[in-house]
């Protein structure tokens, strides 16, 4: 039986679905977070659940090298844990900066950095990495989210190429809208004191509903989408898939300088009483 080792699973997200999916396909699917609790509506027979937290060298190096001795293999690595970074750019801490990078962008190198060579060893394997299509085409007020998105597009180019003498395989995903509640811890989102961004927290608070309206897929859909096409005997190495990606696609075509000018406009409207200082 395949093998996959699938980060980020806490009931209401992406990494969740992933997981049962790719168990009712018949992997053997380790689905990790940082507590038990959050995955206990994970209930497959073919479903193992381990607490992870992918920002410590100690738990993933605990987690893969007992993954080895219970399963003898991982044939698939899903980098999926992620946190989201709203707000103005300039109201980020240095310390708060690192830490979202810590889980967005340096757990997929601990992960494939203790992944990678037991794959090698068999010659086969398959890692997801999902990004989102903010990596690529940015908006206002997650300037500290959409450049870490940036370095996963970046890092799974790079892991692609460096990974081929292997035979392992790399897929970056990239995600528009969704429906998860990594939006929802964001809800009672607030400025930081003394922000020079009083006068938008509407936008800010328009640009996090942007990511769960009406058109963003449901994370039942977007997972079963990913694993048909993971599982493919041709897998591709990048897919653009969820709620407006029709609409990225297009907007990927024009000249930056105008797709910027329109996505500022999009996200800096005044809201109903709102005050621009």
């Amino acid at each position: 039986m395949r093998v996959a080792l699938v980060t980020g699973c806490s009931e209401g997200g992406i990494g969740h679905e992933l997981g049962q999916k790719l168990a009712t396909n018949g992997f053997t699917v380790y689905a990790t977070s940082r507590s038990l609790s959050s995955t206990e509506t994970l209930v497959h027979p073919n479903i193992k659940r381990r607490v992870l937290d992918v920002t410590s060298d100690a738990q993933v190096r605990a987690v893969v090298e007992s993954v080895m001795e219970e399963a003898g293999q991982i044939d698939m690595l899903v980098n999926n844990a992620g946190v989201l970074a709203p707000g103005p750019t300039i109201d980020w801490s240095a310390e708060d900066i690192k830490a979202v990078y810590d889980t967005n962008v340096f757990s997929i190198v601990r992960l494939c950095g203790a992944v990678v060579p037991h794959m090698a060893k068999r010659r086969t394997g398959m890692i997801i990495n999902i990004g989102s299509i903010v990596g690529e085409l940015h908006t206002p007020w997650m300037g500290i989210y959409d450049p870490s998105k940036a370095a996963v597009r970046a890092l799974s180019e790079v892991l692609a190429m460096e990974c081929t003498p292997f035979n392992i395989h790399v897929m970056l995903v990239a995600p528009g809208s969704s429906r998860s509640k990594i939006i929802a811890k964001h809800d009672d989102f607030m400025l930081a004191p003394r922000s020079l961004y009083s006068g938008f927290v509407h936008n800010i608070r328009q640009r996090l509903e942007a990511a769960r309206d009406s058109s963003a897929m449901a994370a039942e859909d977007f997972a079963a989408e990913i694993v048909a096409k993971a599982l493919h005997p041709n897998p591709p190495r990048y897919i653009l898939t969820g709620g407006h990606s029709t609409m990225f696609r297009v907007l990927a075509y024009l000249p930056r300088w105008l797709y910027l000018y329109i996505i500022w406009r999009m996200f800096s409207k005044p809201g109903v009483g709102a005050k621009r200082e």
